[in-house]
Formats: C-alpha cells, structure tokens, sequence
C-alpha cells in the first residue's frame, strides 16, 4: 500500500529500533572480522598463494554476510512510514474511496466477508483453527493455550519443539543401534565401521534439521496454519533394527578375512569423532528454547480468546422510506465513530433491495458488515528485558558463526595447502591430512549449527518484537420488513389559500444488529511493506454501551423525520402570505345580506366539487 499520508497520523511508532541498534552492532563486528581478513590476505600470499586465495574468498563471504547484517539493522533503525491506510483489513474492502488500498492488501487477507459475518453471528473464531499433524497435535497437547496465538508464533512453537522431538527420536535410534552393534549382533566388521558412520550421518541430520527449523521460522505471510507432522516412530525404529544387521552381514561378505588390517588401519588413521559437534547442537538449542519459550508462555498468559457480541432485534414502526434508513445508518451513525476521521472498512455494502409486490405496497432488505479504524492497542506487551536479551543473544551467536566461518576458512587453507604437497612425502603427511579433514569437519558443523541458532533467534526476536495489537468496532446489521404507500393532504378547505399534498411510506422494519469490539493482531515489518501482513482476530468482547447508542441515535433519527412538507423559506412564506392577502380581498362579503353563503354551504360546495373531480 502506498504511504498516505495526513496531518493527524495513527500513533504507530517504530518497534524496531532496539533490535536495530543490536543488529547493527553484530553486523559491524562481522564486517570488522572481514576487514581484519583482508589485510591480513596480502601478507599470506608472499608465503602462501593457496591460503591467501582461501582466505579472500573467506574475506569476501564475510564482508557480504557483513554488509547485509548492518543493513537490516539500520533499516529497523529507519523512520516507520506509516499512512492512513494500514493495518491490512481483515476482508476486501469495499470502501469507494479506499479502492487502491483493497487492491494492494488483497494477498494479505486471511478473512472473507462470509467468514466474519459467520463468526459473529455463531459466536466462534474461525482464526483458532485445529492443529495439523500428530506432531502438531502434541505440541498443543503440552501447551494447550498455544491454539490461541497467532500463526507465526504458533510456527515457531511447532518448528522448535518439532526439531527437539526429531533430536529425541535420533538418540533413541542411536541407541538401539549402538545396542545392537556393541553386542555383536551386527558382527565384528559393524563395530570398526557402522558406529563411526552413524555418528555421522545422525550430526549431518541433525544440522540439516536445525537449519530447516531457522527457514523455517518467519512471519511474512503466514495465512494459514502449517502442518507439523514426520516419519513414523515404528517405521523408525524398525529402519534403527533392520538396517545395521543387514549391512552387517554384507560388510563381514566384503570384508572377510581382512579384518585384522582394517582394524590396524582405523586404529592409524583416526575417524571423524561428531561428539563434540553433538554438545554445541545441544547447547545452541538448549539455549533458543530457553530464551524463546519463557516469551512464548507470557504471550500465551496474555491471550483473551472470549467470543462475545451484543446484539439488538426489534419492530419498528416508523413513517419513513426504507432508504432512508440505510442512508443514516451508513453515512451518519457509522461515519460518527470513525477514528481521526479515517474511512470505515466496508466489507459487505448497503445495497437495499425493494421489491415491489402492488401499488404503493411491497418489502425491503439489506446487509452491511463493516468495521471502524483499527486503534493501536498496548493490550498485550511482552517484556522488553526477555526481548532485548533474545535479540542481544542472537548477535552473540551471529558473530561466534562467523568467527567459526573464518576457523574453518582458515583450516581448509591449510588443508589445500597440504594436499598439493602430499605428493612429496606422502608417509609423512597423510596422517596430518586426516587430522586437518576431521578438525575441518568440526569446525563447518559447529559453523552450521551457531549460523542456524542465530538465524532462528533473530527471526523469533523480530516475531516478538513487530506484534502490533489493534481494537476496532466490528459491526453487522440486516435490515428486513415491508412498507405502504399512502397520500396525505393539508390545506384543502376551500378558503386555503395553499395546500400540502405528500407520499407518507409507512414502514414495519425489523433490524438484526451484532456488533463486537474486537481485539487484531500483526506482525509488521521493516521496509515498504512494513504493516501489510496478514491481521488476526484474537478476541471478541461485548459492547453493550457502545450499541445501545447506535440504536439510540438510529431511533432519534427514524422519529425526528418529517412527512408534511411545510414552507420553511423565508420569502416563499411572504409570497404565501400575499397570495393569502389577495383571497381575502377577493372572497371580500357583498353589501346585499341575501348574496352571502354562509360558511357551512361553502364547505358542503367545496365538498361537491371535489368529489366530483374525483369521480371523473
């Protein structure tokens, strides 16, 4: 949406500017580390040409990841701009004069008209949806409330815990393999082989998982509620049974009599122990949960998940058009609670349909679903403490990342370096080639597992953080009934001078109003697009007050209207009044007594007159 802009603005400052400020500094100790490379680069090239390349490519990544990290950082610390227009509406907006905004927020809508007259009408909450996946199902099991929060605080509950019960599940596998091997039944080659291998694949999993779960966590465009699902448990532990028997006995097939020097070659050449690797996943996912879900049980302390309306049914009787009564209730009742005078949010419009059923006699009926300016809300602040030290936490793991980038850079150099050299003394140097590829290995898994840790952090602090609460009026009134037509005629006697002759509309109209102060969520964003998210409805409350003076001002209106026309023009009165004058000079009584009719025939010949106009 485009930034409209007017003199009284919403109020809605920029939340981002503390975790601004902390994202700036991490960026620009990483970009810091990049310079350090780089000067270091031309000084190793003179001794050695692999590392000083190795390196300007390890320079460059930095400075890059660097660079990016600052400028995230100083746009949070930007001006907010924010319009006239903004937060999204909950359904199209069929508003006239907010037809651009409609057309630029339609991805964003997590709503339909039908749904929200459907939530107030059956007093439930359609954005509560049940979980998905057995996986998701117990996450909700051991935290009940969590089906009361928005989608992406829900994603993240989901993708953590779902990462924590993968992390269980490989143990147990781990377990039953290393039982199996341990104890023979997969046989002697098993024991030199399968143990080291699997300690391997299980870490590559476990990263792989880590780094899904940190891609996974976002809260851009989060309208529907993923589903948290994964492999069986059975077929799991079935795989953990079968398989290392099975290669098992295909390993003691190749191996055979060679056993005894494959045993001499492990105990030379030492294998890739994931152990330490283990302790820092451990450690980096013991500390996000720590962190992320003492904010996430606050948040959920703080839900008010009510689904109450008031509502108002009635009979009326009343003089008055029926279009008239769409006309009031639309642009006066509504248009007096609008906020700093900003458009309401029409999601269904008055379009009244008469049906005509006779002459002057027929019904009517219309619809209207709209909603009032959404204010901004401090309902729901989580602390700023718990906020700042998740943000300051994950620079902390931003930087450790990148200086293990730099390690690890550094190690491969050596590495290359190496290799190239094997060839003149390869006794001596094979064994150190085994050491460097196993320190390398630690040092890229270490590498990929606090990358992933500070990615997962900084997109939960920046959850926590852009949450932005609203409360507006939503409000939906039906309008049925039936109506007559009718002639009313004043200022008929013959010695009137002027008359009024009106259409008088008798109506019977019943109205059905619902309405409900209710409570909006969003999650805003740094940028151009910074509140054109989807917006969720948490909460329903009662508004009694609020819609008894609705239908107060409706009724005020429907009584104070007029069905005679009268002369209220100042000069149109004089001229009657002239007109007047001039009758009575020619209506002026004859000197002769006999010629004089007295008034009772001339109202009886007044009547004869008329009735025989009307007769013809």
């Amino acid at each position: 949406m485009a930034y409209d802009f007017g003199s009284q603005t919403l109020g809605i400052k920029n939340p981002f500017k503390t975790e601004g400020a902390l994202r700036t500094l991490g960026g620009v100790l990483t970009l810091l580390l990049a310079v350090y490379v780089v000067f270091t680069v031309p000084a190793i090239f003179d001794a050695n040409k692999v590392k000083g390349y190795t390196l300007l490519a390890v320079g460059f990544v930095l400075v890059v990841s660097g660079i990016r990290h600052t400028a995230v950082g100083i746009l949070q610390l930007m001006r907010f701009f924010v319009g006239r227009t903004v937060p999204t509406s909950l359904a199209y907006n069929f508003s006239k004069s907010e037809q651009d905004a409609a057309q630029a927020e339609q991805k964003s809508l997590l709503y339909s008209k039908e749904s929200l007259h459907s939530m107030l009408m059956g007093r439930r909450n359609t954005t509560f949806e049940e979980p998905k996946g057995w996986l998701a199902r117990l996450v909700h099991s051991v935290f009940p409330k969590l089906v009361f929060l928005p989608y992406p605080l829900r994603h993240l509950a989901q993708e953590i815990l779902a990462m924590g019960a993968t992390l269980i599940v490989g143990l147990v596998t781990y377990a039953i393999v290393y039982f199996l091997v341990s104890n023979g039944f997969a046989g002697e080659v098993a024991k030199i082989v399968v143990m080291p291998v699997l300690s391997l694949v299980l870490l590559i999993y476990f990263v792989a998982n880590w780094t899904s779960t940190a891609k996974g966590i976002h809260n851009e465009g989060n309208s529907q509620l993923a589903k948290a699902g994964g492999l069986s448990i059975g077929v799991i532990i079935g795989l953990a049974l079968v398989l290392p028997l099975g290669a098992g006995v295909f390993l003691d097939g190749v191996v055979g009599s060679n056993i005894n020097e494959l045993k001499n070659w492990s105990e030379e050449h030492a294998f890739f122990s994931a152990w330490l690797n283990f302790v820092y996943l451990f450690i980096s996912i013991g500390v996000v949960i720590g962190l992320v879900f003492p904010l996430l049980k606050k948040r959920m302390d703080l839900v008010t998940p009510q689904t109450e309306v008031s509502e108002f049914r009635a009979n009326m009787q009343e003089s008055v058009h029926p279009n008239e009564i769409f006309i009031n209730i639309e642009n006066i009742v509504l248009a007096n609670r609008r906020y700093k005078e900003v458009p309401n949010r029409i999601y269904a419009d008055f379009v009244p349909k008469l049906k005509e059923q006779a002459e002057g006699k027929g019904s009517f009926e219309g619809e209207l679903l709209i909603e009032t300016q959404p204010t901004l809300s401090e309902g729901v602040a989580l602390p700023k403490g718990a906020k700042v030290a998740l943000s300051a936490i994950a620079q902390v793991a931003v930087v450790v990342a990148a200086v293990l980038f730099y390690s690890s850079g550094v190690q491969l150099a050596e590495l290359l370096h190496l290799v190239i050299n094997i060839g003149v003394d390869n006794s001596a140097l094979l064994n150190n080639a085994f050491s460097m590829v196993n320190n390398l290995l630690m040092l890229i898994f270490a590498w990929l597992t606090f990358r992933a840790a500070g990615s997962i952090l900084n997109n939960a602090s920046h959850m926590f953080w852009g949450e932005l609460n609203f409360n507006s009026l939503l409000m939906y009134m039906k309008t049925e009934g039936t109506y007559t037509e009718s002639r009313v005629s004043t200022g008929m006697a013959i010695h009137d001078s002027t008359r009024s002759e009106n259409v008088v509309v008798r109506s019977s109209i019943t109205p059905w109003i619902i309405t409900s102060r209710i409570n909006t969520s969003i999650f805003a964003t740094s940028g151009m697009n910074n509140l054109e998210a989807p917006r969720f409805v948490m909460g329903m409350n009662k508004n009694d007050g609020e819609l008894k003076e609705i239908v107060d001002e409706i009724k005020a209106f429907l009584r104070g209207r007029e069905t005679i026309a009268s002369i209220t023009n100042e000069s149109d009165l004089a001229n009657a009044s002239t007109i007047h004058q001039v009758n009575q000079q020619t209506r002026a009584f004859n000197k002769n007594p006999d010629d004089r009719l007295t008034l009772k025939e001339t109202e009886e010949s007044a009547g004869f007159l008329r009735n025989e106009k009307d007769s013809e």
